[in-house]
């Protein structure tokens, strides 16, 4: 379980009835702020990482194994196309867009082309492992976003001026047509109770 004492977000997670699956260093759970986005989860460390960019190499085997499972499950269950994100942790004035520095990712079943928003915007690079966000953690003069699009492709853009709060979360928002993307605004149990029945025996 997480730690209820390391962060806001260990308290707001770490209810078992909000838990679908864990492994031995991570857990993935249904999203309170899933934007009326049936299957919308979080994959989350156990213990208090930052970001994505902090956790240890050793842990990324069982970290790709839970989410091609997640990602398996909510296409088996939801016939869509899934997105992968997270905003970086805060290091001084950069922010990535977190609203609490504590490793989770969003795994959202949505057509939103992250990508082709992010291209306008920001200098992307494609990437094929976490060590590049492991530098920009290590330097933390910077932040960082990160996405896996619906092609499975992964990208880094790095952030050195403050980003708003839940930034990617906007993005997914205005392409969906919602105007809910805060999650301490507009929690949405009704969702989250809807993707917890139906996913609750399927990891």
């Amino acid at each position: 379980m997480i730690n209820n004492q390391c962060c806001p977000f260990g308290e707001i997670i770490n209810r078992k009835e909000r838990i679908l699956h864990k492994t031995n260093n991570f857990i993935a759970t249904p999203t309170i702020g899933p934007m009326e986005i049936e299957g919308y989860l979080l994959v989350c460390s156990k213990d208090h990482y930052i970001s994505l960019g902090e956790i240890p190499q050793k842990l990324c085997y069982e970290l790709e194994n839970l989410l091609n499972k997640t990602k398996k499950i909510i296409n088996d269950n939801y016939s869509k196309e899934i997105v992968i994100f997270e905003h970086g942790p805060k290091f001084s004035s950069c922010k990535g867009g977190a609203c609490v520095d504590h490793m989770h990712l969003h795994v959202v079943p949505t057509k939103v082309d992250l990508l082709d928003f992010l291209k306008k915007n920001f200098e992307i690079k494609k990437i094929d492992n976490f060590e590049p966000l492991r530098e920009i953690c290590r330097k933390a003069k910077s932040s960082y976003l990160f996405i896996e699009n619906q092609r499975r492709e992964r990208y880094l853009c790095e952030i050195k001026d403050a980003l708003p709060s839940q930034y990617i979360r906007q993005i997914i928002a205005a392409g969906e047509k919602k105007k809910n993307w805060d999650w301490r605004e507009y929690p949405d149990i009704k969702t989250f109770n809807k993707t917890f029945e139906k996913l609750k025996n399927k990891f």
